[in-house]
């Protein structure tokens, strides 16, 4: 009897594994950051995949919007992307007439964006040491809520801009403005609208 227990427990064993038909679980490309700038005329989105390297790694995608970029990002460079985690938009200073109204009117309509994100313009120098520095997203995060601290009439998140763009009373939106020449500093900068 014992043997025959034995021997139905290791067939039942050999029978019911459970992974016939498994699937690996995927893993997410959580992105950080997005930078945005103007380049030969073209749009280039920057996405930074959350690492624990030191240099950042970066996906550039041509893209006209956002939206594009994402849609884009996800079928040919990026898989599983997670936008979010996303705390940091950066617009280049070449990029804001084109892409801070609708990439910002865009992530109002998506429930996964945080809505306390942060975005910020930025020149050419700050967009290198970020694009090259880890550490440098959290030194500028840090700035940001100093700016705002300092200034209450900054406007960081992604809604505060929205809010603004939705009232037809404003005129200008005042952001942070991350410039950089031995060190990141973070000051103010009038938008018109």
């Amino acid at each position: 009897m014992l043997k025959k227990c034995v021997v139905l427990c290791c067939a039942a064993a050999l029978l019911f594994t459970g992974c016939s038909h498994s699937r690996q679980i995927e893993t997410a490309s959580v992105i950080e950051n997005i930078s945005v700038e103007e380049k030969n005329g073209k749009m280039i989105y920057t996405f930074y995949p959350l690492t624990d390297s030191e240099t950042p790694e970066t996906v550039a995608v041509p893209a006209g919007s956002l939206q594009e970029a994402q849609a884009l990002a996800e079928r040919q460079y990026i898989p599983n992307l997670s936008l979010s985690k996303l705390e940091l938009l950066l617009l280049h200073t070449s990029a804001i007439d084109k892409a801070l109204q609708q990439d910002i009117e865009y992530i109002s309509t998506q429930a996964s964006f945080s809505p306390s994100a942060y975005v910020a313009v930025c020149d050419t120098k700050a967009l290198k040491i970020i694009k090259e520095n880890s550490g440098a997203q959290t030194t500028v995060e840090r700035q940001l809520i100093l700016c705002k601290n300092q200034n209450p009439s900054v406007n960081i998140s992604y809604l505060a801009v929205f809010n603004c763009y939705a009232r037809s009373s404003s005129r200008e939106i005042l952001l942070p403005y991350i410039t950089a020449d031995d060190a990141l500093k973070v000051s103010t900068v009038k938008i018109k609208q």
